[in-house]
């Protein structure tokens, strides 16, 4: 998401793991997504941004609720060492490059401060979002 903030950017992989994040481990509206998508992207097209978006969230024409983007998975395969994921998180640096992908319970708890239980509030008050299970929780147990 830096990547895609700073540079309007991102590439087609990485708007996958992000729809399958956002809509699958986070249990947020897929038009959340498309939407922010919609402010950044410099290659912004209607069609394919909601297209792509109902696609990866399993509505639409083909509805399929098993499309899911295994995060450690992905970084495994495409950035084994983690360099991608510590160039645009600089803090994880320093970590060895086995722990840059998946640094554990604890820094989840830092990056993903949502407790579900809780309603999670936009700026003007409103709550946006109520789930019942932590997410951090939920990423530990899924990956250890």
């Amino acid at each position: 998401m830096k990547e895609l903030a700073t540079t309007g950017f991102m590439s087609n992989r990485g708007r996958q793991i992000v729809c399958s994040f956002l809509v699958r481990d986070m249990g947020i509206d897929w038009r959340m997504g498309a939407e922010w998508f919609e402010t950044c992207l410099l290659d912004y097209d209607p069609c394919s941004n909601y297209g792509n978006w109902t696609y990866g969230a399993g509505v639409g024409n083909d509805l399929r609720e098993d499309r899911y983007f295994n995060i450690p998975k992905q970084a495994q395969v495409y950035d084994p060492d983690g360099n991608y994921v510590a160039f645009w998180l600089p803090q994880l640096q320093k970590l060895t490059n086995d722990k840059r992908n998946f640094p554990g319970k604890s820094y989840i708890e830092q990056i993903v401060p949502l407790k579900f239980g809780n309603p999670i509030r936009s700026w003007q008050g409103k709550a946006l979002l109520t789930r019942q299970t932590n997410h951090a929780e939920r990423q530990t147990k899924r990956h250890g």
